[in-house]
């Protein structure tokens, strides 16, 4: 078995029986949705902060370690979020997940690519992360359904412990694959100023950061909220877990599914179709799982044309570093946008916050596509 095999099966062991019940069962402990808001902003700006230190720590240390702790982490954050009796609880397991997040975007990622480099493929990359994000979403679709069952059966609390083998799991599989070689020699100072230095002296980095953010944000005001948005009018657990389930299988087969004939097409288009998708869930419920299915599918391809973009002109000691960058402005961009969702939702409700929302995302994305006429280079 070679050690794509193992990224595969290890992304397939990302079952998290609770992740269709979440906000849920903290509706459940009596918090609001603004509190709900808070917490899904601060893990995100957690996130944010610790992206590019714990970046630079993968590219001067270990990749492969730093996706190792990133696993360990959420051992904690899993145990804390099942013995959760306050608020505070639920804040210490956020903490504990936005360090494990941390240390996982942007290592993982260029982790893959340099042992994929080495053997002259970085072409096959493109499919390789689509395959690794494909079986990570069929592994969260039978977490999600089944966790959905279970909560019924069993309760939602036994039902987040039931997570931790398959934590355990996927890092026992992570250990077995062999470790990133390429260091930066620079001090973590200098690596930093050299890797900002990159970015100014890159348009083309900084294009891609506004890419992946705008069609980010287009999409995290539907599905940030989407337990609440179908629960609303589809009153059971089990329903609700059906339709995450149904979401992650959709992300799976968007992210496996490879539209070489068209990727050039929606990835230009995303801007407006995607903002498109998210008024068509704040006008009619039922539309919401048009919104779930197409705008899921037209995001992955987008996002794979994204990455293969973006690490073709990182270089490999700047590689998590700079991922990080970008998990960093993302994190802080949505962030930001989810605790102000939580607000709107809270005073306005879910479907017409969307519809609102969704128009000044349009705009941006006609404004953008027609700049992009006059300059194609961008794109």
């Amino acid at each position: 078995m070679n050690y794509i095999k193992r990224f595969y099966i290890s992304s397939f062991l990302h079952i998290t029986l609770y992740s269709g019940f979440y906000l849920i069962y903290l509706q459940s402990l009596g918090l609001s949705k603004t509190q709900m808001g808070f917490l899904m902003s601060l893990s995100l700006i957690l996130v944010a902060l610790l992206e590019v230190p714990t970046g630079i720590v993968a590219d001067k240390i270990s990749k492969k370690a730093s996706v190792l702790l990133s696993k360990i982490l959420m051992v904690p954050s899993v145990l804390v979020l099942y013995l959760t009796h306050s608020f505070l609880d639920i804040l210490i397991a956020t903490l504990f997940g936005a360090f494990s997040v941390a240390f996982l975007t942007g290592a993982e990622t260029g982790w893959i690519y340099e042992l994929i480099s080495r053997e002259g493929k970085t072409e096959d990359y493109p499919k390789v992360y689509g395959r690794i994000r494909s079986l990570e979403m069929m592994g969260s679709f039978i977490g999600t359904l089944t966790g959905g069952f279970l909560a019924d059966f069993v309760g939602m609390k036994l039902t987040i412990l039931l997570t931790l083998p398959f934590v355990i799991a996927s890092l026992l599989v992570l250990v077995t694959i062999p470790k990133d070689t390429v260091r930066s020699e620079l001090s973590y100072h200098s690596h930093l100023l050299e890797s900002l230095k990159f970015i100014k002296k890159s348009p083309e980095i900084a294009w891609l950061f506004l890419y992946a953010n705008l069609i980010g944000a287009s999409v995290i005001p539907f599905t940030s909220f989407m337990q609440l948005y179908f629960y609303k009018f589809l009153v059971s657990l089990t329903t609700v877990s059906s339709i995450s389930a149904f979401h992650t299988l959709v992300n799976s087969i968007s992210w496996y599914l490879d539209t070489d004939r068209y990727k050039g097409v929606l990835y230009r288009y995303a801007w407006i179709a995607l903002p498109l998708l998210l008024f068509l869930a704040g006008f009619n419920r039922w539309l919401g799982f048009v919104t779930l299915t197409l705008g899921t599918f037209i995001f992955a391809q987008a996002f794979k044309e994204w990455q293969k973009k973006f690490q073709g002109i990182v270089p490999d000691e700047k590689r998590a570093t700079l991922g990080s960058f970008y998990s960093l402005t993302a994190a802080i961009t949505n962030g930001l946008l989810t605790a102000f969702l939580g607000w709107l939702f809270d005073h306005m409700g879910i479907m017409r916050g969307l519809a609102i929302l969704a128009l000044p995302f349009l705009v941006t994305g006609f404004l953008t596509i027609k700049y992009l006429a006059f300059t194609p280079s961008s794109s």
